[in-house]
């Protein structure tokens, strides 16, 4: 057993670099999946806002210009090891501001159009195709509450993730890397009423329709403004 933990990488992940499809996530993350408010009442969406804060620091622009490259867009952001193993990685800026009304405050909530964050997680050297574009598309589960659900913003403009902010070399050499996120926000829900909605990610190597993995791909979650 010592023999095989020798031949370990230990700057590499053990489980999630196998993974052929990146999972999806939301922030704020609840138990459920579950982002339930009342627009009047600070107290049941502060604790968003809160875990927004937190989850958005790194962000910071001030942040990425003291720790990250200003790369160049539209490209992977491909290091080559050139001999040297584990040689530390340079990541790219992705700034706070990036997320325009999505990017602090109440984020939405005090005002009833909430913002939800929708990230991919890290996969060790992943591409996610040849294509150009690689996006976050957000509906309705069904057909029938797509007019209830009501309009969506998204930030960056077209809910758009650069390749610059691909490949992923794992966070021992990759230690300033902030992954890029979306920001979804909802204009204009129709209240008190059950919102189900999925985001998944649009790109050639990333599927989203498969059975098996809810979270390979997409994420669904339910969202819920309440107003008295």
């Amino acid at each position: 057993m010592w023999v095989l933990l020798q031949t370990v990488d230990p700057h590499m992940p053990k489980y999630q670099d196998r993974l052929a499809t990146p999972g999806v996530m939301i922030r704020p993350k609840t138990e459920a999946l579950d982002v339930t408010f009342n627009v009047s009442n600070t107290e049941t969406w502060d604790h968003y806002v809160k875990m927004l804060d937190e989850f958005l620091e790194p962000y910071n622009d001030s942040v990425q210009a003291a720790t990250n490259a200003a790369c160049r867009p539209g490209r992977y952001n491909e290091q080559p090891d050139d001999g040297v193993p584990n040689y530390p990685k340079r990541a790219c800026q992705f700034n706070r501001t990036q997320l325009g009304p999505c990017a602090g405050r109440t984020y939405g909530y005090g005002d009833g159009r909430p913002c939800v964050l929708v990230k991919m997680n890290r996969v060790i050297n992943f591409f996610p195709g040849d294509n150009k574009t690689v996006s976050v598309v957000c509906a309705a589960k069904k057909e029938e509450d797509v007019a209830q659900l009501g309009d969506l913003a998204l930030y960056p403009a077209n809910g758009t993730i650069d390749l610059m902010y691909f490949p992923y070399y794992g966070k021992k050499v990759h230690v300033n890397y902030t992954q890029p996120v979306v920001a979804v926000q909802f204009l204009n829900l129709t209240a008190n009423v059950d919102h189900n909605v999925e985001c998944h990610i649009r790109a050639a190597n990333i599927r989203a329709d498969d059975e098996r993995d809810k979270f390979a791909g997409r994420v669904a979650f339910k969202i819920r403004v309440n107003r008295n």
